[in-house]
């Protein structure tokens, strides 16, 4: 393969999904092969002290790399060990080498449709709970009782308010939050207002709320119920828990997750990414043992899924040349 067609497979992989899309992957484009990298400057330091999430998010984009050389008559040979870093920013995680193949995957397709959905979704049916349905798993559990998604925005709301109330997790937050277009990484990463589905006064509402009204807020009891999404949750056509062994690799399980996430979108819905039931810890493990998930599974994470309503918005996604290195 050409740089140019290496670089063409870079730049189908951008369609991967990331922790709040702060896009820690890089690529180095060799002679014969391309080197996946996280550029540790974009790690969350507060949310992902491990990097955890870093590393589902590049797992995340080794499987949308995969795709694509797919979509272009290739399989990827993969070298994970003994890789030199590329400099004391950038920590290379593998090494991808094409050949021609005529394998096939009926999800590459789905590569350039995922998008996140954070705005509300067409209320559901049966039918809609029954397509869910076909998506459960053994690292898949499928809720869509309506009493229990009520539940579940419960928990999503009382753990998600937890975090906001640790003050350098909002400040985190808000650094990556793009709520007024004039920002100039408004279409380039972060989540902006429109991915958000905020509208202009809902947007300003966000950065007062979350900013220096909040403890205000937060002493007189209006901050939760001004954040809270539950209702969003109540009103999807279900919950995807998704849980892995206990010890897998992190990048391994963003692998399954982008995988996942396109069986969501195979079956004509959308999704949006309910972090803090997995990431507080408390909730994660009633949430596992309410739902009987396998002993040795960890939930990695969990999506609100439903049919869209409303129309979809660009990606923001850095410049091709800011992720070669």
């Amino acid at each position: 393969m050409t740089r140019d067609q290496f670089i063409a497979l870079v730049a189908q992989a951008q369609a991967s999904p990331s922790v709040h899309n702060v896009q820690p992957a890089r690529w180095r484009i060799e002679q014969d092969a391309i080197v996946l990298a996280e550029d540790l400057t974009r790690r969350l330091t507060i949310g992902d002290p491990t990097g955890s999430d870093a590393a589902i998010s590049l797992g995340a984009a080794a499987e949308g790399l995969r795709l694509a050389a797919i979509l272009s008559g290739h399989a990827l040979i993969e070298e994970r060990d003994a890789l030199p870093y590329l400099n004391e920013e950038v920590r290379p995680v593998a090494r991808f080498r094409p050949r021609p193949a005529s394998e096939t995957d009926p999800l590459a397709p789905m590569l350039a449709r995922r998008a996140s959905w954070r705005g509300a979704f067409a209320s559901p049916d049966e039918a809609d709970r029954r397509a869910l349905q076909t998506l459960a798993a053994q690292d898949c559990t499928v809720v869509t009782d309506p009493a229990q998604l009520r539940l579940l925005g419960h928990s999503f709301d009382r753990a998600s308010y937890g975090f906001m109330r640790h003050d350098p997790f909002r400040r985190e937050l808000r650094s990556w939050m793009r709520l007024f277009r004039h920002d100039p990484s408004w279409s380039r990463d972060g989540l902006n207002a429109q991915a958000m589905a905020l509208s202009r006064i809902e947007a300003w509402g966000a950065h007062v709320v979350l900013g220096s009204a909040f403890t205000w807020l937060d002493r007189l009891h209006l901050g939760a119920p001004l954040l809270a999404e539950g209702s969003k949750i109540a009103g999807a056509a279900g919950v995807l828990l998704f849980h892995r062994p206990t010890d897998e690799d992190p990048f391994d399980s963003g692998r399954r997750f982008h995988r996942l996430w396109l069986e969501i979108e195979a079956i004509g819905m959308g999704a949006a990414v309910l972090a803090a039931l997995a990431d507080d810890k408390a909730a994660a493990a009633s949430l596992m043992s309410v739902q009987g998930a396998p002993a040795g599974h960890r939930l990695v994470s969990a999506f609100r899924v439903g049919r869209r309503a409303g129309a979809a918005f660009p990606r923001a996604r850095l410049p091709i040349a800011d992720i070669l290195v």
